[in-house]
């Protein structure tokens, strides 16, 4: 029979991955409505609009206030902020360059790192396998084969870059949310993000005042694909470890796919709706097996 305090453990850890998986579903609602506005802005601009918004609409919400940042704080708060700006700057230049597919692929293998750096059983080999396995079947090209050669090198470098800023945005943001409660923390880190990206904002505004229909739209992507998902992960990342993250992360392929056919009506193959599977199976698999520990 389970113990009272096993019981909110895993009550705590069910909850937390909830916000992850809603956070995803929030990004990848927001990217399809991003998708539409690229010929306006840019994939530049559009990161610029979408963080530096999102940051001022969170500081509006909540304010941190001046005596929460310690200086051992802000050596925190600056590479969890630059990790955020890497990551959303570098997956749309790679973009623009590369096929989606090939972008989400050489992302996920920063979580896919720290998920098999951070194994301690065979069974979690088998589930960072496993996502492996769905990533190949999700993600493989389909009909032309697509080589090294035909690839776009300043895009392979751009993705692998986002790929590194995933796993110092788990790992600062683990920290993070430990220090601040996680709004604040989000804020601080969108806000950071946001002054660091300006340079993607500033050219972005004539446009903004000459299309206010398109600025507004631009406005619900900063909601939607940033504000609301950060906020999501960082509740998630109350509770979860590192190699958990890193796993669970690596759903976003999956909720892309599917957001994709819901909203953008993209029929995926039988191989690929395989691969989904997969990774299903792999990130249910770690959250009941990865935190059962022996009764005293």
């Amino acid at each position: 029979m389970s113990s009272p305090a096993s019981s909110t453990e895993s009550h705590n850890q069910l909850k937390a991955v909830g916000c992850l998986i809603g956070g995803i579903s929030s990004f990848q609602i927001g990217a399809t409505l991003a998708k539409g506005l690229f010929p306006l802005f840019g994939p530049t601009g559009m990161v610029g609009l979408r963080v530096c918004l999102a940051a001022v609409i969170l500081l509006c919400i909540w304010r941190p206030t001046r005596g929460s940042l310690t200086v051992e704080r802000l050596k925190l708060l600056l590479p969890y902020g630059a990790a955020v700006a890497v990551m959303n700057f570098c997956f749309y230049v790679a973009l623009v360059r590369l096929p989606l597919g090939v972008v989400v692929a050489l992302e996920f293998t920063g979580p896919l790192t720290l998920a098999l750096v951070g194994s301690r059983r065979w069974l979690d080999l088998c589930w960072a396998g496993l996502v492996v396995l769905g990533l190949f079947l999700l993600l493989r090209p389909e009909g032309a084969t697509i080589g090294l050669s035909s690839l776009n090198l300043f895009g392979v470098a751009a993705a692998l870059l986002s790929g590194c800023g995933w796993v110092v945005y788990i790992l600062t943001g683990t920290r993070m949310g430990k220090m601040f409660p996680a709004p604040v923390a989000t804020t601080l880190g969108m806000s950071t993000a946001g002054i660091l990206l300006l340079p993607c904002l500033i050219p972005t505004i004539p446009t903004v005042l000459t299309h206010p229909w398109q600025g507004g739209a631009a406005l619900s992507v900063a909601v939607l694909s940033s504000a609301v998902p950060y906020i999501l992960d960082m509740m998630a990342m109350r509770t979860l470890n590192p190699r958990e993250l890193g796993i669970l992360l690596s759903m976003e392929p999956m909720l892309g796919a599917l957001s994709g056919f819901i909203f953008l009506h993209e029929a995926l193959s039988i191989m690929r709706w395989m691969g989904v599977l997969c990774i299903a199976a792999a990130s249910a698999g770690n959250v009941l097996t990865g935190r059962q520990k022996p009764l005293h």
